[in-house]
């Protein structure tokens, strides 16, 4: 649970009290008397999946992952909860300055449509108060949401992050010999770690594999084929990829072969560019043809689970060889990180001992 511990740090940061309820609602767990509602945890719950998908998508393959999910997001409201009381406690000063550039900066991220493009004021400003309405808060309310917020950061970085450290050159350089050896490896080198400590060390190992990794950066002009395809509607499927790529060996530019033939509506608003890739991102089929291609060339038709692919390679980048300086300063946040976790993790601990703690949400299962 350490990785799960250290989304939960990060989380705490920006940790915002609860909306006051319009209706009275079923409670999840009561923290001192104040409510955790289901809704509250259900919001947890959806974030920290999507936090998981996006940074650690294998994490999903252990057959316990929704339960640590589950735990991990009550955990979290409780620890909000603590540290919200304690900063209260404490009577943590949020001046009327800090409080306006808290708001704003939410503001600010309705002043542009999805597509990115800028909004004006008003219709910038309706959409923010369309939220609020959404959340059943008034602005005031939504206020004194923000300004518990900034009590509780104030809280960690006054209190718990000057007891963090930040690792010295000896630390750093045998934190990297460790990731090297593992990069070397695999798994066998971090077999004398504990289980946390283990999984801690493979996921940053992973991180650094990604960036040092040979990596290619693609197009293609992809032919789905559904699930439930009849065998007619798979071969015309194939046909089609196969006349399509005649064409561009004819002559036909990609650009206007992705925007003309390709069924990847996502890719194909990017004239079907995949970004970049390592070896065990793609599909075996489609890795296999991919890794084989010179850069400007492009594939036959490739079959996956998606359907056809015509694959163009833009560019290739050569394996680099980790090297110490260059990723120092990235070694010592991550160290820093683990530090700063774990001693807001003994902090919560201490909140929690004189907590009164009630837990509704496995009575409701």
């Amino acid at each position: 649970m350490k990785t799960i511990n250290k989304f939960l740090a990060a989380a705490l940061l920006c940790a915002a009290a609860p909306a006051a309820a319009a209706v009275v609602e079923e409670l999840a767990a009561r923290v001192n008397n104040e409510p955790v509602t289901i809704s509250d945890y259900k919001r947890a719950k959806e974030a920290l999946t999507e936090q998981y998908a996006a940074a650690m998508p294998d994490f999903f393959k252990q057959k316990d992952a929704e339960a640590q999910i589950e735990k991990a997001a009550l955990d979290k409201l409780v620890d909000e909860a603590l540290l919200r009381q304690k900063a209260e406690s404490l009577k943590m000063k949020v001046y009327e300055r800090e409080l306006e550039n808290g708001v704003g900066e939410i503001r600010k991220r309705f002043a542009r449509t999805p597509a990115g493009e800028q909004m004006p004021p008003e219709k910038a400003e309706a959409a923010f108060r369309a939220e609020l309405k959404k959340e059943g808060v008034s602005l005031e309310e939504f206020r004194e949401r923000i300004r518990k917020q900034l009590m509780v950061q104030k809280l960690v970085q006054e209190t718990i992050k000057a007891r963090a450290k930040m690792p010295g050159d000896a630390e750093t350089k045998a934190y990297f010999d460790k990731i090297s050896l593992v990069l070397k490896d695999g798994e066998a080198a971090a077999k004398d770690l504990d289980e946390e400590a283990k999984q801690d060390l493979l996921a940053v190992a992973g991180k650094f594999r990604e960036i040092t990794a040979e990596r290619l950066r693609l197009r293609h002009v992809l032919i789905k084929v559904a699930e439930t395809a009849t065998p007619e509607e798979k071969k015309a499927a194939q046909d089609k990829a196969l006349a399509v790529s005649k064409e561009i060996e004819g002559g036909l530019d990609f650009d206007e072969a992705v925007e003309k033939y390709s069924e990847d509506k996502e890719s194909a608003a990017r004239a079907g560019d995949l970004g970049y890739v390592i070896k065990g991102m793609l599909p075996p089929e489609a890795e296999e043809a991919a890794f084989k291609l010179q850069v400007g060339g492009n594939s036959q038709p490739v079959e996956t689970k998606f359907g056809w692919h015509i694959l163009r390679l833009e560019e290739k980048r050569a394996a680099q060889k980790l090297r110490f300086e260059p990723v120092k300063d990235d070694l010592e946040q991550v160290l820093a990180q683990n530090s700063f976790a774990a001693e807001l993790g003994s902090y919560i601990k201490d909140l929690r001992k004189n907590a009164k703690i009630q837990i509704f949400i496995a009575e409701k299962k």
